[in-house]
């Protein structure tokens, strides 16, 4: 009997230092496994893969919901449509392609006839565009991407532009541009209208023949936009100028990167020198470090800045943990930094020809 309480003392023992052993594991396991966390790697993070880090953090929001309109027609489909979803693309908050024909696997709309999809017909299809997306999504974003299918949109970097801008406002971002007089936003660069933006070029622009451009074949796209949304008093916000500070250079840009790289103006041509608003710079100088959008991206350059951005490192060099402080600016600070412009003499747009000249 004696035996056998001592055997059962044993086994008690035994079972008790094993358990303890085992707590004490899983314990230093824990507690490595908290120690060794990257800052860049966290629960919330709201890119596709782990392997994607962000280019800039904000902790003291929530991102922007932002819909992205792409411009595509039926022959782009294949070429270039599927390359944005594949790529950019998929960081939008909703990502719409708008053409001239429908094509579901990539949730294709179309917005215009089939005849109607081709590059005179560039206005249209953006109007129409416009007008599908406030009839489906009404205001249910803070803000509304126009690219092309041949642009690359760096998400991150919209997100930090637009984080000192309140999409209650009247506010229209982009590369400004300007011709006869008449300020917009280049087309291939892409441009944004913040939510009350889109609310006004709908409800007080879309249908008016006074201050805004009617259906018209060579419609010039860019240029009318820029006309309809300052007949209906929106700030015209040029991304060189729109973070303030010693960030003084382009974020939004009509050519590809590599035209920019050169140091010979043999790469950029006449017609952006002439209707830029602000100085074009070429090398390492051309372009924002926090540059948003580049227009004539091919799918091999897609994927190239797709790689560049989201896949290389550099061994031994640390990626820097950014903080950057949200500064709204208030409507005061918008009037005074953005002015609204004053295009009284073209408000008569039934006048205007259908192309003007040297367009």
């Amino acid at each position: 009997m004696t035996a056998k309480i001592k055997l059962r003392s044993q086994l008690h023992l035994m079972t008790g230092f094993m358990a303890g052993f085992i707590f004490a594991f899983v314990l230093l396991l824990y507690v490595y496994d908290v120690n060794r966390a990257s800052p860049w790697c966290t629960s919330s993070s709201t890119l596709p893969t782990a392997t994607t880090a962000p280019l800039a953090r904000f902790e003291e929001a929530p991102a922007a919901r932002i819909l992205c309109m792409v411009l595509t027609c039926p022959e782009n489909v294949q070429s270039l449509a599927r390359h944005v979803h594949a790529t950019w693309g998929k960081r939008c908050s909703r990502l719409v392609f708008v053409s001239s024909e429908s094509y579901e696997p990539l949730g294709v709309v179309q917005v215009v006839d089939p005849s109607g999809g081709g590059y005179e017909d560039l206005w249209n299809k953006t109007r129409e565009g416009f007008r599908h997306i406030w009839q489906e999504y009404g205001q249910d974003f803070d803000w509304y991407l126009k690219a092309d299918d041949d642009t690359y949109v760096i998400m991150e970097n919209m997100q930090y532009l637009l984080s000192a801008y309140d999409p209650t406002t009247p506010v229209y971002l982009g590369y400004k541009m300007t011709r006869y007089n008449v300020s917009y936003m280049s087309g291939g660069a892409s441009y944004v209208l913040s939510r009350e933006t889109l609310h006004r070029f709908m409800t007080q622009a879309y249908e008016s023949e006074v201050v805004c451009p009617q259906p018209k074949r060579m419609g010039i796209e860019d240029f009318y936009m820029g006309i309809c949304l300052q007949n209906v008093g929106v700030h015209l916000v040029d991304s060189a100028q729109a973070l303030g500070g010693d960030d003084a250079k382009h974020k939004f840009m009509p050519l590809d990167l590599e035209s920019y790289m050169s140091d010979s103006n043999a790469t950029t041509p006449d017609w952006l020198r002439l209707m830029s608003v602000s100085e074009v710079e070429t090398g390492f100088n051309c372009c924002s470090n926090y540059s948003v959008a580049f227009h004539y991206a091919s799918p091999e350059r897609m994927y190239l800045y797709e790689f560049l951005l989201y896949h290389l490192r550099v061994f031994g060099r640390r990626e820097p943990s950014e903080h950057h402080t949200r500064h709204h600016l208030t409507a005061t600070d918008l009037m005074r930094r953005f002015p609204l412009e004053d295009n009284s003499f073209i408000k008569d747009l039934q006048k205007m020809s259908e192309k003007p000249d040297n367009f």
